[in-house]
């Protein structure tokens, strides 16, 4: 049978012997993207050096050696004599994001641009779970210190949002973006419960939505491995939140399950309804460590950020397993802005570590190296 052009994915379609098959197309479609995203790549801050910027003995020996690397651009603006370092992390973020863009101008079609332009929204849902912290704890800040200060994906005017009276004055400025629809969705929990935690809950399953709704679209061979990747970073969210809320709060099974984000690899609401109990951590943990995630078990009562860099670590691997492969495919953009993200985070924590006179064995402890 000669190959077809499929219309919803836009690849060629070959047959073999009844078997679809597009990676050829996906070598084609995406080699200009794959070079590009490849030479980021190669500028991510390898383990071994990271572990040498962790025995740093301070912050400025720190960044004098990050100025050999990739940020060398973002730590020269670092005065000596007066760090900003909530100016610096602003930075980071801001490199990331731009970072995002670059990845999005690169991508052949809509349909993977449309998927990185959800993953982008992403910084935009931390703006404005940051927004509605200040509004609802009626916070005088000066704004400038908690957003980027840069438009990511829509025009909102986060000045007016932490001025607003209701939350429902919020959702009508929400109106033209995403973010209206799960808020308006989770008002009535927010105001019965008087906590922000629900409105940041629905933003986040919604994400997630969007983004799993996006993979449809791709072939069948980007289709599995986003939605492998997607399922093990849900699976992280949800095993996160169910060991952090049980830990410190007693929430009921309905108000658990609220909070599943559905779409994951081994934890869903199915389970979650199968092994939640009220009483003690235990029966959580032991529900939650499933399959690679059974060392959740001996973590338990350390602290959280242990078990979320563990968890991570299990990401990590599946990406790299995916970069180590099949080279054109979208698990390479993925995987790439995945990896660029969390060395990001984990550059954070150590700036900010070193600041406050941090051990170095402590702080490969904090950030999982």
């Amino acid at each position: 049978m000669p190959p077809v052009w499929d219309v919803n994915t836009d690849s060629m379609v070959f047959f073999s012997n009844g078997v679809k098959k597009t990676r050829m197309l996906d070598l084609t479609k995406y080699s200009f993207a794959n070079a590009k995203v490849r030479a980021m790549l190669s500028e991510l801050i390898n383990a071994d050096y990271f572990k040498r910027l962790v025995e740093t003995q301070d912050l400025y020996e720190l960044f004098d050696f990050l100025k050999t690397t990739s940020y060398k651009d973002i730590v020269e603006k670092v005065s000596r004599e007066d760090a900003d370092l909530e100016r610096l992390e602003k930075e980071l973020i801001l490199n990331d994001l731009h970072i995002y863009k670059k990845v999005y101008a690169t991508l052949p079609t809509k349909t993977e641009k449309n998927f990185v332009a959800v993953m982008t929204q992403r910084f935009e849902i931390d703006e404005l779970k940051t927004a509605l912290r200040i509004w609802h704890k009626k916070m005088e800040v000066d704004l400038s210190d908690y957003v980027l200060g840069e438009k990511v994906a829509f025009d909102i005017d986060f000045k007016k949002i932490i001025s607003c009276q209701s939350i429902e004055e919020i959702i009508l400025m929400l109106d033209e973006t995403p973010y209206k629809l799960p808020l308006l969705k989770a008002k009535n929990k927010f105001k019965e419960r008087n906590s922000i935690f629900y409105l940041e809950s629905a933003m986040d399953i919604d994400y997630y939505q969007r983004l799993l709704s996006s993979c449809e679209k791709f072939s069948s061979y980007d289709k599995k491995i986003s939605r492998k990747i997607l399922g093990i970073e849900i699976d992280i969210e949800n095993i996160n939140s169910l060991i952090r809320l049980r830990k410190y709060y007693s929430l009921s099974l309905a108000a658990m399950i609220d909070i599943v984000i559905p779409g994951g690899e081994k934890i869903n609401k199915d389970s979650v309804r199968s092994f939640y109990t009220t009483d003690g951590l235990a029966k959580i943990v032991e529900g939650v460590a499933l399959g690679p995630y059974a060392k959740v078990k001996e973590l338990a009562e350390a602290n959280i950020y242990f078990i979320e860099n563990f968890l991570y670590e299990i990401l990590l691997r599946e990406v790299r397993k995916i970069l180590a492969g099949f080279p054109f495919t979208i698990g390479t953009i993925i995987g790439y802005l995945i990896l660029k993200r969390r060395e990001t985070r984990n550059l954070i924590s150590l700036i900010y570590a070193k600041s406050l006179g941090e051990k170095s064995e402590d702080i490969s402890h904090l950030i999982g190296i």
